[in-house]
Parts: C-alpha cells; structure tokens; sequence
C-alpha cells in the first residue's frame, strides 16, 4: 500500500522526477494507518496538490496568457515586445517554446496528483460523503486540465490511472478527441452531482458551480469538433442546455453575480469574489501560506503595462519604486484596434472604465504639505510644472507652459521595510486632503472620458475619443488618441507610434493597459512590486451567460439577446435587439466582457473563425498563420523522453 508514486511518466508528461506517497504529503507522515489504509486527514490533504500548478505555474506568470489570450483578434505585440512577436503573430513558431511546455507539464503533472486521489480513494477510511466530494474535486479538476491540454495540443495522450511502480512505461499513445473529452464530461457530471454548494473550511475549492460551469465550457468548446453527447444529443445543444439550466436555478448551483461591472475587479471583493466560478487563489499577505510557504504570486498584470520609464519627467515612476502600478518590465500585450473599437461603440459602457487603465498619474510619499508646495520621493519633483523643454519633449502646446501637473495617489510609504508600505491614499481634486482610498477598491479608474477638472492630477492619458489638438491642450499633461496607436491603412498596430516633436529624442509608446490582475492595495503587493498576491478567477459566471449567448445564436435559437442584456445593463450599455445579434456581436460582446481572462483563443477555435478574424482585426498575424496553427506544437522535451516518439509523432506543421 505504501507506494512510491512517480509524477514522471509516459503519459504525464512531466519529464521530471517526484516521489511522493499519500503519507510523504502529509508531512508528519500520520495519515497511514496500520492496517494499510490512509485517514480521511491525509486523503484531503493530498487533493490539496491538484491545485497546486493554479497559482504557482498557470496563472502565475505569461505562460498561459500567451497560449490562450495572444495570436488572437483581441491583441497584438507592443513595439518593443520582438521576443513576443511569435505568439501574437505567429511567425517563426517553434516545437521547444517553453511557455508551451510549462503548460503541458504543469497540467499533466496535476493530473497524475487528480489520478491518485481517485484511485487510491478505496483505501481510505472516512465518511463516504467526505470521499465522494475529495474526489469530485479530482474529477473536476482533472477535466479541466485535460481541457487545457486537449484544445492547446489536440489528441493527447488520455490517461484516468496513476502512475506508479506497476504500471510506469515510458510508452506514448494518443487518445481520440472525442474519447478525451466523454472523459472530461463523464468527470464533470460526477462533480456537479457530488460537489457541494460551498467548503467550509476553504472558499478556493472547486464547488458545484465551478463543475456545471465547466461542463458548459466542455461542451462549446467540444462542439468545434461536432460532438455528440451518449445521448446523441450535439455538444452544442448541450451547451445551451447547460448554460441555460444553470442561469435558470441559481439556488441549485450558488452562483452569484455583482449589479455593477465597477465590482467585478474591485480589489475590495477580490477574495471570496462571488461572481467567480473557479479561481487561482493567492496567498494574503502576512499569511502562513504567504510567509511560511513555497508559495508563487502572480505577476499577469505587469504584461499588459506599457513602459513608464519615459514618462519620468511628467512625474510617472518607473520600475521597482512604482507601488501604484507595479513594476512595467514586460511589455506583451497592446489591446488591438479591434478591441479598442469594441468600447468606443458605446462611451457608457463601464467594461472599459473598470477593464484598463487609460490614465496614468505618479504619487506623493506621506507629505506634510499641502498643493502648491512640492512633495519629493527618491530626489524628484512630484508635482511638475510645465516648461518649456517639457513642452519639446513631450509634444505639448506652448499654451501648458505654467500649468501643473499634481500626484493623484498618496502613499504612506514606499518601501517594503516599512510597516505600512503601499497604504495607499488619494488627493482630493482640490488637493485638501488625501482620504484613504481601501474601500473604494477602484482608484486605478477615474471616470471615463477623464474630465477636464480632474486633468491636472494625471501625467498621461489615453483618451479612447479622438480629440482634436484644441482638446487635448485643455489637459496640463500628455494627451495620446488611441486611434493614434494604429496604422490607419491596415489597422496594424504601428511598429514605431511617433515622435511628439521635430525636437524631441521621445518616441512614445503608452496605451490603455488591462487592469483585471492589478490590485494596488496593500493587501495585494507581494515580496516586490513585480508581484501580486491576489486571486486571479479562472471562470465567472458572465462566461455562462456568453456561452448560453453563443449556443443560441448558432442554433438559430431566438433569444441571445436576453442573455447579453445582462451583462450589457450591468455594464451601463445600451441594450441590443435579438436581431442585431449574430455571431460577430457574439464576438464582440465577448471581447468587452472577457478580454484578458484567458479565453479568446478558445472562442476563435471553436469557430474556425482565425483565419477571418485575423485577416481582419490582425493583419500581420493573418500572413503567418495556417489551418495547423489551431493547434500547438508537442513539446520537443516529451518527445525526447519516451521511447516511441515517432510512433506518438509531432502535430502537423511543426
């Protein structure tokens, strides 16, 4: 009974050793009993480990973004981003990327933990209902990982056993799309009917929302494939049905959804977030897991933030100092026009607002002071006064010469040695005073269009209207059109956006960055400015009712529009009539709702729709890509270690 598992194997692909029993998890190794059976203790303890690769590995860095979010019509490469230029357009793809590889890896090595939980739940001695939800959990999870693996690299090897001393091989075998996902459903169905509504003793654990949430994502995305279900009903009916069944009985499954869009990414309901189907939980500061624990924090926001290294003399700040933003060393993803479109169809539409960050001011260290005298942190001025040289070098009218330019944010102190670093405050518009901003939970998002008399706190904005040089000049700082960012001819995002003056050295490069992964308060900076320690919510239940949206209007059904209003009405949009919705408003409805969240990809899939989509939204991309690009490359490292690799074989086109 005491068997050493092995996470290395065949079929998981991991290519790298652990050896790990049910007792060596629990690290005061109690769990075994004498009689060869594992208390119920050590059992949960160990499905503890089938979430591990979630906040550690998929959702902690660029990985997973770049395999599901770029390559779409939703984004494109920011100019100084030539190492992402493969993803976004697919040039030069090849079989040994690492991002790919990391998730593989992660997502079998996960499976194999969800495997032996299910098999070894005949050993355990516990209450029955305690055993069927541990491996609920399992199954769910186990879905979804083969989810991932399935669409990112299509007929994969299907494995439901662990691996262990007596059934290791080092043999490779695909399974079929369709018997791989009857196993993704099959195991959702299971955790839907034994999962309960909540965990009381952990608010991060899969639940009955996040199975039938799951399986209504199984099933459109299975229907890219033509499924059909045991019943031979198609997979897409089963999508409708299941989103629709879902949003019909909210009592049954507990799902929740926020009134306002503004509290979806509010950082104030970022733990426990009820709108969340299923989330990467982060560790809170000062928490054990936190200090105690080999423990990952996230670092997706800082992917989406452009460089603030050139706007230090309007007083941004850059790099490991900017506590308010974090620090903007990876530029990846420039919101395509495209998406930028999307928001500019309706100005009242709060996605946006709550979505990026379009203004960008710097702070004040805990001044004693009031406006009008000058606040210092790391031997700069914070509040800048225009001149001159500052009107040359940043492009600005003669007519801003004297205006100032005042911090927005107040911090308390800027350093991670302090008790009270990143207690963020804000500066009324009259600079009075600085009022704590903790419950307020969205300071990165002042009122969209910004208002001219809150203008002269923000050193740069990005106005999503056009405006004429007129308006722009109402404004004491940098004023940037973000129809600029974009080639009017192809649409493309410009490889160089403009010097702002024939005397200037600048050659700018802000745009509106997503802001759904920053949190700024004090409760979410983690070991350094890089990091965040918040929950990143992998499904929520907007997705259910886009889903639901989508099935109907492919089935010909006639009322799609039902279920895009409520997301539109929450949002302060305007309403759509059933007849103006078809599959590119889908798209479209999609894109303002998800953006960033790590699905595009699967929705352009699914719908065959990347070569049209990109030959009009992602030029370059569409010169690049073809039909074998729908699926990813096997990775080389796999390849090398099992002993049938042409027998198993690389995907077509790499």
């Amino acid at each position: 009974m005491n068997k050493i598992y092995s996470l290395f194997c065949m079929a998981a692909g991991a290519i790298a050793f652990y050896a790990c029993s049910l007792d060596e998890v629990n690290p005061n190794s109690s769990g075994l009993q004498s009689n060869g059976s594992y208390t119920i203790e050590a059992y949960k303890g160990f499905v503890n480990s089938c979430y591990t690769a979630l906040v550690n590995d998929i959702y902690q860095s660029s990985d997973y973004l770049l395999c599901t979010e770029a390559g779409t019509d939703i984004w494109e490469a920011p100019k100084a981003s030539d190492s992402y230029a493969r993803y976004h357009y697919y040039e030069s793809m090849r079989t040994n990327d690492n991002s790919y590889y990391k998730v593989w890896q992660f997502s079998y090595q996960c499976i194999n933990s969800c495997n032996i939980v299910v098999d070894e739940a005949q050993n355990v001695e516990g209450s029955q209902t305690d055993i069927e939800q541990c491996i609920a959990q399992a199954r769910c999870l186990r879905a979804y990982y083969y989810m991932t693996l399935v669409e990112q690299f299509g007929n994969v090897d299907l494995e439901l056993h662990e691996a262990d001393s007596d059934n290791l091989s080092f043999d490779a075998h695909r399974s079929t799309i369709p018997d791989i996902y009857a196993a993704i459903v099959a195991d959702l169905q299971y955790a839907v009917e034994h999962l309960p509504l909540t965990f009381s003793d952990n608010y991060a654990r899969v639940t009955k929302k996040t199975a039938m949430g799951l399986l209504a994502r199984a099933y459109i995305n299975g229907s890219g494939y033509d499924l059909k279900d045991t019943d031979g009903t198609s997979y897409l009916e089963k999508a409708y049905d299941t989103a629709t069944q879902m949003i019909d009985n909210q009592g049954e499954y507990g799902w929740q959804m926020w009134n306002s869009f503004a509290d979806v990414f509010n950082e104030k309901n970022n733990r426990d977030n009820k709108e969340a189907l299923f989330i990467a939980a982060g560790a809170p500061r000062n928490s054990d897991a936190y200090t105690n624990g080999n423990y990952s924090q996230s670092e997706m926001f800082r992917h989406f933030l452009p460089s603030l290294g050139d706007y230090t003399k309007l007083g941004l700040v850059d790099k490991t100092s900017n506590f308010v933003y974090g620090r903007p060393n990876s530029t990846v993803f420039l919101p395509s026009k495209y998406l930028m479109d999307c928001f500019a169809a309706d100005l009242n539409d709060t996605r946006y607002r709550y979505s990026f960050i379009s203004a960008w001011s710097s702070y004040s260290v805990n001044p004693s002071v009031g406006w009008g005298d000058t606040y210092n942190y790391d031997g700069s001025s914070c509040a800048i006064t225009i001149d001159a040289d500052l009107c040359t070098y940043f492009g600005l009218p003669t007519s801003n010469i004297g205006k100032t330019i005042y911090p927005h944010f107040e911090l308390e102190a800027n350093s991670t040695s302090a008790t009270n670093y990143d207690q963020l405050f804000v500066w009324n518009v009259d600079g009075t005073k600085a009022t704590d901003a903790s419950n307020e939970g969205n300071i990165l998002h002042p009122t969209m269009p910004l208002p001219i008399s809150e203008g002269h706190q923000y050193a740069v904005y990005c106005s999503l209207p056009t405006l004429t040089s007129e308006e722009k000049a109402q404004y004491p700082g940098l004023v940037l059109n973000v129809s600029d960012l974009y080639d009017p001819a192809t649409g493309s995002a410009r490889q160089i956006y403009d010097k702002p003056s024939a005397g200037s050295s600048l050659w700018l490069g802000m745009y509106p960055a997503l802001s759904k992964f920053n949190m700024p308060g004090s409760d979410f900076v983690g070991s350094n400015v890089q990091k965040k320690t918040l929950d990143v919510m992998i499904m929520r239940m907007a997705e259910v009712y886009l889903i639901a949206a989508e099935a109907s209007v492919r089935l010909g059904k006639d009322d799609a529009a039902q279920y895009i209003n409520v997301l539109r009405t929450r949002a302060g949009a305007a309403s759509v009539g059933q007849s103006e919705v078809n599959m590119d408003y889908i798209y479209d409805e999609y894109a303002r709702e998800l953006c960033g969240e790590c699905g595009r990809w699967y929705l352009l899939k699914r719908n065959h729709a990347f070569e049209t989509r990109l030959g009009e939204y992602n030029k370059v991309a569409a010169q690049y890509f073809n039909a074998d690009y729908y699926i990813r490359p096997i990775p080389t490292k796999y390849l090398d270690a099992i002993t049938n690799p042409g027998e198993f074989g690389q995907n077509p086109g790499y």
